[in-house]
């Protein structure tokens, strides 16, 4: 998973400010709130530049707020979230498939009163999830439940983490053999 943010966010206690997804910013918002006094750089890009017509600042790799900003622990559903807490396997036929070629199969169809939430979704190929259908009969591997949201970050630790800069690795406390820095 690469991101497309360019600067890591961490909270006033130099803890990430989530992992799920990582805490970013673009640059551009990165450099305002330093320049506005509402971050501290800790880590800058070695290359990179920005110019104005009065000053000249390197571009932050990692800021940390100055006020704790208490965080968000809750595991919120998301097709994301869903694969991951499944391993990324079709809870019917067992195979592992990328997050796009899963689909969201409800364990007791919306036909018949059932939910949204994370009790009563999984993870499914398109084939599987098709042969279903409305067959309650046929039963995924594993009754879906709520992860916490700890639960999701041990989890997402045993897959690559692709991070634009080398000064993330400190504070992500991430596996180093998953963790990919991205030149």
């Amino acid at each position: 998973m690469a991101y497309t943010s360019d600067t890591l966010v961490l909270n006033a206690d130099m803890q990430p400010m989530s992992l799920l997804p990582i805490r970013t910013v673009r640059w551009q918002k990165a450099v305002e709130d330093v320049y506005n006094d509402k971050l501290i750089v800790l880590h800058e890009y070695d290359d990179w530049d920005v110019h104005s017509p009065s000053m000249t600042m390197r571009v932050p790799s990692v800021v940390m707020h100055r006020d704790y900003v208490r965080p968000r622990v809750a595991a919120s559903w998301s097709k994301e979230h869903m694969c991951l807490r499944d391993g990324y396997t079709c809870q019917y036929c067992g195979k592992m498939f990328p997050t796009s070629q899963l689909t969201k199969d409800h364990v007791v169809p919306q036909f018949y009163g059932g939910g949204n939430g994370w009790t009563n979704l999984v993870a499914a190929c398109h084939p599987c999830n098709n042969r279903r259908g409305h067959n309650t009969r046929i039963q995924p591997m594993r009754k879906p439940y709520k992860p916490s949201y700890y639960e999701l970050v041990e989890l997402r630790k045993q897959y690559p983490l692709y991070v634009p800069h080398a000064s993330w690795a400190d504070y992500l406390m991430w596996p180093k053999e998953n963790l990919i820095i991205r030149h």
